[in-house]
């Protein structure tokens, strides 16, 4: 029964991938300085302490037993490998850059640790998986089910159990709801009981859990056999069709005690969240040391070239339709929200952002601020504030939410941000508001903390070349 258990499985393979990186680091010692020194330098023994902490972080974020034990396995389990490796590199070198210890250590000893890794990791997961398949042939080892449905759907339901747990589960028996086929078999399995007699099923079968999957106008019935079968001591595992709708991510929850099934979009982990805040929170403190300086240096230009505040102050929208006053450098003359409307027809964006080359209303050193994105380091105070994030959507105005359509509205499922995908796949250059909404809905349906990090390091590429910003 301990095989089964995803914990278990997940332990054992934090335990070994500790061990390989142990090992991994042992051997790049040996092969940049030619022995193990008992009495490293104090930063050695600091970087291999950084590496597994880093590690844990990386393994219960990231990590994943999908394909342990199925046919995929192999080649699932070097992808997890090269996936966790290129995430620990990036969180390394993240520390190296902030403690300026990276000059301490070895380069060839740091890049041959992260080859020997994947190879010594990934050689330990074979054998891991080699192991779960060997023990998994044991009866012992085996989830014995007695499944619980209707007969037009039983032969279906029995070749996705087969297909879709690695063979740790077995279905032992068979409960048919909706006639009585007591003593016969289907694929094999024995049919054993019926709805007048499945509470008796347990003292002749073995049957660890129970797997229901009816129609929902079985609710009363559900009631009495959940209840009945829980009295017994036996898991129940219950599916209903009406909550069986693709393109949804399903998590049971408590929501004020209720318990609910939540259809959701996408799913992201508490640790995958907390993470982004963080790297929010440093980016926005570095950023507002950097509106600082520019704001000393560019906020008297921009006063001086034309009548109004340095900073220009807009409500926007963000997540869920949370309404926040949004900072940017003023690029624009103090009347460019009433002069808008006469120039609607000159807008080059279909749909509701508006866009226009040599827009009269920018003032002249608004041209500079905006195409070298000065104009929007002040954001970096709405990231430390929590309305934005490094990297997110594009947050809408006022005007622009009112007209959105349902689907627009999902991109406003998460926090806005200074820059995103369609930030950085043309900008200005893109005319056609559904193909932006289609890049925000890319990125929320791909989203990681590792496409964040690439977003960021191509945004430093595009504002340094000044592509697509006007």
């Amino acid at each position: 029964m301990l095989l089964t258990s995803r914990k278990f499985r997940k332990a054992l393979i934090l335990i070994t991938d500790i061990i390989s990186i142990i090992l991994s680091f042992s051997l790049s010692y040996i092969m940049r300085y030619g022995n193990i020194n008992l009495y490293l330098s104090d930063y050695y023994y600091r970087t291999i302490f950084v590496i597994i902490l880093i590690y844990f972080m990386v393994f219960f974020i990231h990590d994943t037993d999908k394909g342990l034990i199925t046919d995929k396995g192999v080649f699932q389990n070097f992808i997890t490998v090269g996936k966790n490796s290129v995430y620990m590199l990036i969180y390394v070198v993240i520390y190296f850059f902030i403690t300026q210890e990276g000059i301490l250590v070895s380069r060839y000893l740091i890049g041959m640790f992260f080859i020997l890794f994947v190879l010594v990791d990934y050689l330990t997961r074979l054998l891991i998986r080699y192991y779960f398949k060997k023990l998994s042939g044991s009866n012992v080892n085996m989830v014995n089910i007695m499944l619980v449905t209707r007969m037009q759907e039983a032969a279906e339901i029995l070749g996705k159990i087969k297909n879709s747990t690695g063979n740790l589960m077995h279905v032992s028996c068979i409960t048919i709801v909706d006639e009585d086929r007591v003593g016969e078999e289907i694929d094999g399995v024995p049919i054993v009981g019926n709805m007048e007699n499945y509470m008796n099923t347990r003292r002749d079968n073995v049957y660890d859990e129970v797997l229901i999957s009816v129609p929902y106008k079985y609710k009363m019935e559900l009631k009495k056999m959940v209840k009945l079968f829980e009295q017994m001591g036996v898991t129940v595992n219950l599916h209903i069709e009406i909550f069986d709708m693709d393109g949804r991510e399903k998590v049971i929850r408590d929501l004020a005690g209720f318990h609910v099934i939540s259809f959701r979009s996408r799913t992201v982990s508490t640790g995958e969240l907390v993470l982004k805040r963080m790297f929010d929170i440093l980016g926005g403190l570095v950023g507002t040391l950097i509106f600082i300086v520019a704001y000393v240096i560019i906020g008297p230009i921009i006063r001086l070239t034309s009548p109004g505040p340095a900073l220009f102050t807009q409500e926007r929208v963000g997540i869920n339709g949370r309404i926040f006053k949004l900072y940017k450098f003023r690029s624009m003359y103090q009347d460019a929200e009433e002069r808008k409307a006469a120039l609607m027809e000159q807008n080059e964006m279909e749909g509701f952002m508006f866009k226009m080359q040599d827009d009269p209303r920018i003032t002249p050193i608004g041209k500079f601020i905006r195409k070298t994105s000065i104009d929007e380091i002040p954001q970096f105070i709405n990231v430390l504030l929590g309305d934005m994030s490094l990297v997110g959507t594009r947050p809408p105005t006022v005007d622009e939410y009112k007209k959105y359509k349902n689907y627009h509205m999902r991109r406003l499922s998460i926090k806005p941000g200074i820059t995103g995908l369609w930030q950085v796949s043309g900008r200005s250059d893109i005319t056609d508001f559904e193909q932006v909404v289609k890049l925000d809905l890319a990125y929320i349906d791909n989203w990681s903390i590792l496409l964040d990090i690439r977003l960021i390091f191509r945004t430093i590429v595009v504002v340094f070349k000044k592509s697509g910003a006007r």
